[in-house]
């Protein structure tokens, strides 16, 4: 597991209808620990390459805290894990969100956290915030690809070396 996704152990919240677990997808929303709030865990080993989730929700012109950009006015939201995913700058999973599907970019093991980069799907964040991902490619402040880093995001990176 990448630095900075550890998991802390913390019982597993339950979140939306049907609960946290998805046995057939194998998926489960937990509480990651402090730095990252909720996210999502794998209950089995994957693959580089696989396609393990099919997703869908709500899509409207609003963004929300937990929904994902489909297209350049689209957002989804109400989706049973995708909205619950964890940032990462180098992240293990990414979003196919022409066919709603979440694919591992590299090798996960179980219990693994599932991590994606906002950058990838937002162009704009509902909110920016700064990253603790501690990949040797983290960007230290995370906005969305069309969006420049907000005051608060300018003073956190003029802040470091």
């Amino acid at each position: 597991m990448a630095a900075g996704t550890e998991l802390s152990g913390a019982p597993i919240l339950e979140v939306g209808e049907g609960a946290a677990a998805d046995t057939a997808d194998g998926l489960q929303v937990i509480h990651a620990n402090a730095r990252h709030g909720l996210g999502v865990r794998t209950l089995v080993a994957r693959t580089a390459g696989e396609v393990f989730h099919r997703f869908t929700g709500v899509v409207s012109g609003e963004i929300r805290q937990h929904s994902l950009q489909v297209s350049a006015d689209q957002h989804i939201s109400d989706t049973r894990f995708i909205g619950y995913l964890s940032h990462s700058c180098d992240p293990n999973s990414r979003l196919d969100m022409g066919r709603f599907e979440l694919v591992a970019l590299k090798d996960i093991p179980a219990g693994g956290l599932l991590t994606i980069d906002y950058a990838e799907t937002e162009d704009v964040l509902y909110r920016q915030f700064a990253c603790h991902c501690g990949a040797a490619s983290c960007r230290h402040w995370i906005t969305g690809r069309a969006e420049g880093p907000n005051a608060e995001g300018q003073a956190v990176l003029a802040g470091r070396p």
